[in-house]
């Protein structure tokens, strides 16, 4: 079975019953308010992201720790290496949909509504959420200087499951807890929620697609990200 057809099996699983845990915490994660904190502490989260997903072209299960800090590392390196800010976009875009699962993150952020939406509209609304991410994620580490990230022991929510916490201080800045969940998808470890001091990312879109989808299902959601992508781009959006 290829990775793409797990996953998708794993979802359909994780998300077919409204009340379900996953539902369930997801939902309560996403009616938490969010804290002032600095704007860019999300950009920094998906900044690490990509190297935990490039996990499948390495190796398994076995210290997965290790190879986070490696392709950690890497992005970081690409992300502050000095090139100009405007062409930023462009340079990380090729590595984010390479290795971000933008279809596995989108469709947690959608929640049981995703099964609604035609084969046609999951793609749209993916395609239009991988490029507002992207377009957010350059737009905030324009002027940032490379965090100093400190990493905790993995820890396994299940067989196929870990979550590794870390420590990310930027500079003069206050150190702030990330904590990246992975499933091992066909041999290889693959990213399903990053939380920025407790507070889920899927949750949090969860919290804003749901009425959305409530209201006016697939083409409620696209005409917001499409509004969203003409607008100028706020760096502390």
């Amino acid at each position: 079975m290829d990775t793409k057809t797990d996953l998708n099996r794993r979802l359909t699983q994780m998300y077919a019953d409204k009340n379900s845990p996953v539902n369930t915490r997801l939902n309560e994660l996403g009616k938490i308010p969010l804290r002032s904190r600095p704007s860019r502490r999300w950009l920094l989260s998906l900044l690490v992201a990509p190297g935990v997903l490039a996990f499948s072209a390495i190796a398994g299960p076995a210290d997965p720790v290790g190879q986070l800090r490696s392709e950690v590392d890497q992005v970081l390196a690409l992300a502050y290496s000095g090139q100009s800010s405007e062409t930023l976009a462009e340079r990380v875009r090729p590595l984010l949909e390479k290795d971000f699962s933008f279809d596995l993150v989108t469709r947690q952020a959608i929640g049981p509504g995703w099964r609604q939406f035609t084969a046609g509209e999951q793609q749209k609304v993916t395609d239009l959420f991988s490029r507002l991410v992207i377009r957010i994620y350059a737009a905030r580490v324009v002027g940032t200087q490379r965090p100093n990230i400190t990493y905790g022991k993995t820890v396994t929510l299940a067989g196929d499951r870990c979550e590794i916490p870390t420590r990310v201080t930027a500079p003069n800045g206050e150190p702030y807890a990330v904590v990246y969940r992975l499933i091992n998808l066909s041999g290889g470890w693959r990213i399903y929620d990053v939380l920025i001091e407790g507070v889920s990312f899927v949750a949090n879109y969860r919290a804003q697609f749901d009425d959305l989808v409530r209201r006016g299902g697939a083409a409620a959601v696209i005409k917001t990200l499409e509004a969203k992508l003409a607008e100028p781009i706020n760096p502390n959006s």
